[in-house]
């Protein structure tokens, strides 16, 4: 269930999202910079994500791993929905490698 709020506010951001079999959801966003950019973006407002990028992943590839843990609670994920909204707006803009 969990999952599926998380996905769903992946995709109210802006972003994409499938929907998750399991508790694990990736947000891909192609470009290694970008998903860097977005890794710091999600820190900065207080929420931890895995950032996939080559050689784990095919290039053009990579993305944002968000593990939706039962015990979220609303206001984390509200959290959540800021930082990726946050993500949505500057993704186009990767940081200097």
């Amino acid at each position: 269930a969990k999952a599926n709020e998380l996905a769903w506010l992946v995709r109210q951001a802006g972003l994409s999202a499938d929907r998750p079999d399991a508790a694990v959801l990736a947000v891909p966003l192609g470009d290694p910079h970008i998903a860097l950019h977005a890794q710091r973006v999600c820190a900065e407002h207080g929420v931890r994500v895995g950032c996939f990028r080559p050689p784990s992943v095919p290039t053009d590839g990579s993305c944002l791993r968000l593990t939706a843990r039962a015990d979220l609670a609303e206001a984390q994920l509200a959290i959540a929905a800021r930082a990726l909204a946050a993500v949505a707006r500057t993704r186009g803009v990767p940081s200097i490698p």
